[in-house]
């Protein structure tokens, strides 16, 4: 017969507390209960392991040589069980979050903090991707949330999407350039522009080339970046306009090493999707993250311009 974890707890129960009857109630179980699981172990060795005298039991030599496994498993679980109740009041774990760049760079930190704060025993992974990317880490199971710009579409089986913000896209040029004017110009007036983008599977790239198509207008692409801090430097040194999130240019467009061109079109707004698994599916801590994440994300303070609220209280 194999020996089985729960005789040996119970074996090591007995031998601290000297009696089945002192064990039994420690442990807020039967005496029978116990002596059967004695029996079960006992019949597993096949040799005597303890035996009764009028103050309770004594060890035979079998038992005492078994008596530091048993205290091992008995040990181990123990260990185990509190480390699953940490887990469940957020002591400690990791949680492995997948952004896309403009979300990772100028929206998370502050929500970040916050968490952290409250709950100063977990680790956060907060990896850095492309819009595609990121969504291929969550369905790979290497990330236990994603959160990231553009239109999703179909993101998985077992993966559920909810609404985190907005975001607006600039086209940004150096001071100067000819295409800057007080009037709002049409998306048809930027026919043939020379332009630094974003790289494939970018949302910020999968916005305008989806605006751009609509309205007929293609781009003269001078270089193709990956990044937004990439794309920005770029367009700093002149290399060619850019489009990039309103918040990835305030401190440019504020200081005038930037200017945004004043553009006639409502499709450059795009949406920031909280992607993750349903809650059976998913970590306790990914579960608090995403509670975070959907109550910090006050949805008008998130639109063009605007600060980030906050922050609220954890859950």
């Amino acid at each position: 017969m194999r020996i089985e974890p729960e005789p040996l707890i119970v074996f090591a129960r007995v031998a601290e507390a000297g009696s089945v009857s002192a064990a039994a109630a420690a442990v807020h179980r039967t005496q029978p209960a116990l002596s059967a699981q004695l029996r079960k172990l006992t019949d597993a060795v096949g040799e005597p392991l303890y035996r009764r005298h009028r103050s309770g039991v004594r060890l035979t030599a079998a038992g005492e040589a078994l008596l530091p496994y048993a205290r091992a498993v008995a040990s181990a679980v123990e260990g185990a069980q509190r480390w699953a109740d940490e887990l469940g009041g957020l002591t400690h774990g990791t949680l492995r979050l997948a952004a896309s760049m403009t979300v990772a760079v100028y929206h998370l930190p502050p929500m970040l903090a916050a968490f952290r704060a409250a709950h100063p025993g977990l680790r956060i992974e907060l990896l850095t991707r492309n819009s595609a990317d990121a969504v291929a880490l969550l369905q790979a199971g290497d990330a236990d949330l994603a959160i990231v710009e553009g239109p999703v579409g179909e993101p998985g089986v077992r993966i559920e999407a909810s609404l985190f913000g907005v975001d607006r896209l600039l086209l940004v040029v150096p001071p100067g350039h000819p295409l800057l004017s007080e009037a709002a110009l049409p998306l048809q007036a930027l026919q043939g522009l020379e332009v630094v983008r974003r790289e494939r599977g970018s949302g910020t790239r999968e916005v305008v080339d989806r605006a751009l198509s609509d309205a007929g207008v293609h781009l003269t692409t001078v270089m193709e970046a990956t990044g937004l801090d990439a794309v920005k430097q770029a367009v700093l040194a002149g290399l060619g306009a850019g489009f990039l999130a309103q918040r990835a240019v305030e401190r440019e467009l504020e200081s005038g090493a930037l200017r945004d061109v004043a553009l006639a079109c409502q499709g450059l707004v795009r949406p920031l999707t909280l992607l993750h698994r349903p809650a059976p599916l998913s970590s306790r801590v990914a579960r608090a993250m995403a509670a975070h994440l959907e109550a910090w994300a006050d949805r008008p303070s998130l639109g063009p311009g605007a600060p980030v609220a906050g922050p609220p209280a954890t859950p």
